[in-house]
């Protein structure tokens, strides 16, 4: 009977999904424990009985870290089998003008079930995805129409907490008279400081690509396979048919909760921003 049970919790404690997010929180604890352990300018705040400021900063580190797991735990939007038919199965759209372009509901290769309108398969997770965005290695999960507006907020946050936290670490360096001092002295700060500038250019880079993208309507997979995906390869340079404006599609992002059907968007396009089908 052991031997039944040592495997999958073996695969379970040992899974990359595990070590990675154990890693994030490892950083994260690390970093801020150093903050309050050194003689910083949090630690000095804290010990002369003014305590607002480091508790906000620990408000965000919690913030952070429960965005983090939300987006880590919560469904991305997996497609649920609920097609009847094994076969692939055509939606006709009718412009008001023009050719009638021919957009296909596939099956999917990899499980068999009929895809929406910006689903894709995740060969890492296995599963068909909702307004697949990509696979993030960092959170060892999908970013799809159901978590991805908790992903952009976690990156929005983890940049204001990575640049406030340079600039506690940066002012907590300390002056020695030889290198071989100033290395001992400040060690711990510099590693610290390597770890959030790299950290922090790449939740920067990402939330700016991403409020773009959001602004657009459009996800990462789209924008960089736009030429080979079928809903969209037929429209004239950067036209977008799920673009709706800058202010309806931040709301429809951030506030509309329910999964969408976006193949509605394709109807209501008129024939003239098609090319040939």
């Amino acid at each position: 009977m052991a031997g039944v049970w040592q495997k999958p919790c073996w695969r379970l404690v040992f899974s990359t999904a595990v070590l990675v997010r154990s890693f994030h929180v490892c950083i994260t604890t690390g970093v801020v424990s150093l903050l309050f352990f050194k003689d910083t300018a949090l630690r000095q705040q804290w010990l002369s009985g003014e305590y607002l400021v480091p508790c906000v900063y620990l408000a965000l580190v919690f913030l952070s870290l429960v965005l983090y797991a939300a987006v880590c735990s919560m469904d991305p939007g997996f497609v649920k089998d609920d097609s009847t038919s094994a076969t692939e199965t055509s939606v006709m759209i009718e412009p008001d003008i023009g050719v009638k372009p021919r957009v296909k509901l596939r099956n999917c290769g990899f499980c068999g079930i009929q895809q929406p309108i910006r689903a894709k398969h995740c060969e890492q997770c296995g599963f068909c995805i909702h307004r697949f965005d990509h696979h993030c290695p960092w959170f060892e999960t999908c970013i799809g129409e159901r978590n991805h507006r908790f992903f952009w907020t976690f990156l929005l946050v983890e940049t204001s907490l990575v640049g406030w936290t340079v600039h506690l670490v940066w002012t907590a360096f300390v002056y020695e008279a030889s290198w071989s001092s100033w290395f001992v002295s400040n060690g711990l700060y510099l590693v610290a400081m390597f770890v959030l500038v790299l950290g922090g250019t790449a939740t920067f880079l990402l939330v700016a690509s991403h409020t773009y993208l959001i602004g657009i309507n459009l996800t990462t997979w789209e924008f960089m396979s736009r030429h080979r995906i079928t809903y969209l390869k037929d429209y004239h340079g950067d036209e977008n048919p799920f673009d709706e404006g800058l202010l309806k599609n931040l709301w429809k992002f951030f506030l509309h909760l329910r999964l969408k059907d976006w193949g509605m968007y394709l109807m209501n396009r008129p024939a003239k921003t098609l090319g040939r089908a």
